[in-house]
């Protein structure tokens, strides 16, 4: 089978038994999400209630995402998955017994999704972090569709199996049902063995990574992009999920089951689209993908607006489903294949605040336009928002990244200490300087501005290049580093991307004469200025 094909992952086994419990957590967290919303419905008049649901379910990603992002990096990832699973089953356990004693209120409802939310929240980042290292960078375009369609496949399924409980055996079925999911996960995660991994410097303070992981995302041109996306994009074009349980409601005449099937629909195009992105990926440029999709979201929220055909609402909402994967797909993947090892849960819990940030302000917001202006009219506003934000956002950079650039490298130069170093000590001040050959100054300056943002993402602060006034062919790169440790790390994080981008600038200096110095702040031993 060919790597670049979307099952190709699933020939790892190891990723294989992630992907499938991965799969029985999208389907429990879309049973929730579907099926509070409907119950919901049921509990209340207000759309803004019912637009809350989504927003308790997706909020947490905003409030815990990074800190989870963070923590993944830093402990034991098993056991960290073990109790954010374990608080999962505790908010569901709570909600059956709530609902099977007719004890649900609609504040209660609330809350309890909040606490899914959470547990959710601060597993995401960890779990794709653990999957995607189960597989080679080259396949994580492929893994990432094999998500997409795990997630949506799970959108139409959790949905449908959820509003079927719902109808035929009550609420209370289906939170059973979703805290048998998490037991099972549970279960799996028990018996999982994970790779030990040996680190040679202690790990970072949870602020530390905090830190870092902004620093490296703020310094990455792509990733920046890429966030930038997700959030006007998704914000823009969350109406359509908020207010979909009102369209099948009062619009279409329809039940559960049939709202059901409208998520459905959505899940159906989905699937479509991810089957055929690693496809696309090779034949369209990714900016013109993500274009096309966001125009064609626009257009079929608009028209969804404006129909109480059934079955031409169902169309709608599958091409809706594959544009939607068009752009958010396609930006995961680039986020997930432009981080490097060390950081990589930090930035993907950035990109989920990012993306179910953007869910949780659209759901409450479009629900507030939708309780003044009706559903109808704040769908056509969605549709026009998401046009204004491919204006916004018509300067992105959106390239894949590759094992190759991102893999780490040893240094090959020698630290030469001639005292002993505390790890705590520093500030470090690092001197690098160049005596770049006169014709290329223009082209030596532009290598050392981007060799500077690769130190700047690995840790170097007030990074500055500087020309010699008594010798204009001579540079002088400088920057500050927090503590000995920290340069240690920095030098520990350089990626092949990093070193190539290194050989480049060298490319225009006299190559015996680039020397590095390194300085560490000397204290005043009487505590005095």
């Amino acid at each position: 089978m060919n790597q670049g094909a979307t099952w190709y992952p699933l020939k790892h086994r190891q990723f294989r038994l992630f992907w499938s419990a991965g799969a029985v957590i999208n389907i429990a967290i879309w049973m929730q999400t579907v099926g509070a919303a409907w119950i919901m419905v049921g509990l209340t008049d207000s759309a803004w209630m019912v637009s809350l649901v989504q927003t308790a379910m997706t909020l947490p990603v905003f409030l815990f995402g990074l800190p989870g992002g963070v923590i993944a990096d830093l402990v034991n990832r098993k056991y960290w998955l073990l109790f954010t699973q374990s608080v999962m089953l505790t908010a569901a356990s709570i909600l059956f017994i709530l609902a099977a004693t007719g004890s649900l209120s609609a504040w209660m409802l609330l809350s309890l999704t909040f606490l899914l939310g959470t547990g959710s929240a601060l597993s995401m980042s960890a779990w794709m972090a653990v999957t995607l290292t189960l597989i080679p960078r080259e396949i994580v375009p492929a893994a990432v569709a094999l998500n997409a369609i795990s997630t949506n496949v799970a959108r139409a399924l959790g949905p449908a199996i959820g509003g079927l409980l719902i109808a035929v055996a009550g609420q209370a079925s289906m939170f059973l049902l979703i805290a048998c999911c998490f037991m099972g996960v549970i279960l799996f995660l028990i018996g999982w063995r994970p790779v030990r991994v040996s680190n040679v410097l202690p790990p970072e303070t949870f602020l530390g990574g905090m830190r870092s992981g902004l620093r490296y995302i703020r310094h990455s041109v792509s990733l920046i992009s890429s966030l930038k996306q997700v959030f006007i994009f998704t914000s823009c074009a969350s109406a359509l999920w908020a207010l979909l349980p009102l369209i099948a409601k009062d619009q279409l005449q329809m039940e559960a089951g049939g709202y059901g099937l409208l998520m459905g629909a959505l899940g159906a195009g989905a699937v479509i689209a991810a089957v055929n992105l690693t496809r696309l990926y090779r034949l369209v440029a990714l900016r013109r993908l993500v274009v096309v999709g966001a125009v064609a979201f626009a257009l079929v929220t608009a028209a969804v607006s404006l129909t109480d055909v059934v079955w031409l609402v169902w169309l709608l909402l599958v091409v809706a489903g594959i544009a939607w994967m068009a752009v958010n797909a396609t930006v995961a993947t680039i986020v997930q294949t432009c981080a490097a090892d060390w950081v990589r849960a930090r930035v993907a819990s950035v990109y989920l605040l990012m993306y179910m940030g953007a869910m949780a302000a659209g759901g409450a917001v479009w629900g507030l336009v939708a309780d003044h202006l009706g559903p109808t009219n704040s769908l056509l506003l969605s549709a026009v928002s998401i046009v204004l934000g491919l204006w916004l956002t018509r300067d992105g950079v959106f390239v894949l990244g590759s094992e190759a650039d991102y893999r780490t490298v040893s240094q090959t130069d020698k630290l030469v200490v001639a005292a002993e170093i505390n790890h705590s000590d520093g500030p470090v001040s690092v001197e690098i300087s160049y005596r770049a050959l006169n014709e290329f100054h223009q082209d030596f300056i532009k290598c050392a501005y981007a060799v500077g943002q690769s130190r700047r993402r690995n840790g170097a602060r007030n990074w500055r290049l500087y020309r010699d006034l008594a010798d204009p062919n001579r540079f002088v790169e400088r920057f500050i580093v927090e503590s000995w440790l920290g340069y240690l790390r920095q030098r520990d994080r350089v990626t092949q991307a990093d070193q190539n981008t290194e050989s480049q600038l060298l490319r225009y200096v006299i190559s015996t004469d680039v020397a590095t110095k390194r300085y560490i702040h000397q204290p005043n031993a009487l505590g005095e200025w």
